[in-house]
């Protein structure tokens, strides 16, 4: 199978974490890397920095600091991620996701499977060009859990049971596509660091299960009904904050968060 990960030029401990793990787990396949430019650090002015500088003095009270965690996080994912040598592989470059670039190169090499590993949300004129299947790895229950940090918010509304990872097909919405494999987190720890850590190593399993599947099986989709479906998006530090010293027990109520219904599509392998 010809399997090429739509990533970044510079990618996230998680999809480091998630790219070694695949092919080091199935080095029988032929892989190719399609990486769009990372952008550079905005530049900000002085009242932002000033901002910065007092939420650190006011807020970091050893409970606040969210990016502290996450650093932490990346540490001890690169501890677990086996190293990969990436010049034996092919590579091409975009300049931005969904661009001329990225069309030609996915025509070139023809994927079979395309896996987006960070390199941002896919469109059609990209996540068409699979052979088999274009899947995303979310750290979540989806499409009940859609959008940003899942196992945050999960947290923070006392959804502990949508806590797992979900491989999906990539389709025009997010965290929507049809599910090909997905898992609840089943977990002794209590902090988010701990926690979110289980979930991203669980995550690499069903990524790589879902390949095997994949490769290996016909499949079809079918629809099992709607459920409730909740789009979160970036981080609250001042929740985590609250989060942190509550002891990481639920702080809202997921009645305050409006939500939709959305049919629930899942792969039948055979």
């Amino acid at each position: 199978m010809n399997i090429c990960f739509y990533t970044s030029e510079k990618p996230n401990a998680a999809s480091e974490l998630n790219i070694s793990h695949l092919i080091h787990s199935m080095p029988e396949h032929n892989y190719s890397f399609l990486c769009v430019a990372a952008k550079p650090e905005p530049r900000t002015g002085l009242l932002d920095r000033l901002k910065k500088v007092y939420g650190r003095l006011r807020f970091d009270d050893g409970c606040f600091d969210f990016g502290r965690g996450l650093k932490l996080l990346d540490k001890r994912l690169a501890e677990r991620t086996p190293a990969l040598k990436r010049s034996e592989f092919r590579h091409g470059y975009a300049d931005s996701v969904n661009d001329v670039k990225s069309v030609q190169f996915l025509n070139e090499v023809k994927p079979d499977i395309l896996i987006q590993a960070g390199a941002g949300i896919l469109k059609q004129n990209t996540f068409s060009l699979s052979t088999r299947a274009t899947i995303n790895l979310h750290h979540g229950i989806a499409p009940e859990i859609r959008g940003i940090e899942s196992t945050f918010w999960c947290m923070v509304y006392g959804l502990r049971d949508k806590i797992g990872a979900t491989c999906h097909l990539i389709d025009e919405t997010l965290d929507t596509g049809a599910v090909v494999l997905q898992k609840r987190l089943s977990t002794s720890a209590s902090t988010f660091v701990d926690i979110q850590l289980e979930n991203l190593l669980l995550g690499r399993e069903i990524l790589a299960d879902s390949v095997g599947l994949l490769c290996n099986k016909k499949f079809t989709a079918r629809t099992t009904g709607e459920v409730p479906s909740y789009y979160f998006g970036l981080p609250n530090s001042f929740l985590f904050s609250e989060l942190k010293k509550n002891d990481f027990q639920p702080i809202r109520n997921i009645s305050e968060k409006p939500f939709k219904m959305k049919p629930k599509n899942v792969l039948d392998f055979f």
